[in-house]
């Protein structure tokens, strides 16, 4: 662990453990939001919570269709997790020591840097619970985006399980360029836990394995929205491989997002 040297971060460490007056303040907060809020507003319904294991390390891997999909995974998940968030949105001590209260910690836009990566690895060896979007950034349609390696990786150097989240509904619920939510039901579908390599062999996992984790994690994705979309009343379009774009990979954390 390491405090950060960046003046806007007001002397942060991000791997740290969360103060247990920030915990209290997080679990206020989302009393308040959850109990009320969503579930009132947005009718929050939750699948397979049972799948998440209660206790020890986890990465929860959840697709992103839209800017309010964070407060929801927060409601649907009933252990106190950590998630990473864009590190443009850390630009005073202010937020940055809210936003930790609430259990977020930066990554570097494009990439996910070392001191992100150890930050990873510290919550997880603490035997916390760790979100994190494996396209990125907030992306559009109904094919889930080519994953980037970071959830992989990092699940596989930690020996933990990624569990993949499919949020259903949430698009309608802010959709890019609407500033204020509306009230559509929301859907969180948890899919079964998913090892890369075999986490008792002590062995590096290869970069074929990475590979090759990376894409059926995209597939379990996929499952669990498509599942989630039905739930919540907006069933995605079909698509096509051959559709422009679908196999892209954009760059995580782009202005705007």
């Amino acid at each position: 662990m390491a405090v950060s040297d960046d003046p806007r971060h007001g002397g942060a460490d991000f791997g740290a453990p969360i103060p247990a007056r920030d915990r209290r303040f997080k679990a206020f907060l989302r009393f308040i939001v959850a109990k009320g809020i969503i579930s009132w507003f947005n009718r929050l319904r939750v699948v397979d919570h049972h799948k998440i294991p209660t206790t020890g390390p986890v990465i929860i891997a959840p697709s992103h269709r839209s800017n309010v999909d964070t407060p929801f995974l927060g409601a649907a998940l009933k252990r106190e997790q950590r998630f990473m968030a864009k590190e443009s949105i850390f630009k005073s001590p202010f937020w940055t020591r809210f936003i930790v209260a609430l259990g977020g910690f930066p990554v570097k836009r494009g990439s996910l840097d070392r001191e992100t990566l150890n930050n990873a690895r510290d919550i997880l060896a603490r035997g916390e619970m760790l979100v994190l979007y494996p396209e990125g950034a907030r992306q559009e349609g109904p094919r889930i985006k080519p994953v980037f390696e970071g959830a992989v990786w990092i699940a596989a150097r930690a020996g933990v399980p990624i569990i993949p989240a499919g949020i259903g509904g949430s698009h309608g619920v802010m959709p890019i360029g609407v500033k204020l939510p509306r009230p559509k039901k929301v859907v969180v579908v948890f899919g079964d836990p998913m090892y890369v390599g075999d986490p008792d062999s002590g062995k590096r996992v290869r970069r074929s394995e990475l590979d090759a984790a990376a894409a059926e994690l995209r597939e379990r994705l996929q499952e669990v929205f498509d599942q989630a979309q039905i739930l919540a009343g907006t069933p995605n379009p079909e698509w096509s491989e051959d559709e422009p774009g679908i196999n892209d990979r954009n760059e995580p954390w782009a202005d705007g997002e």
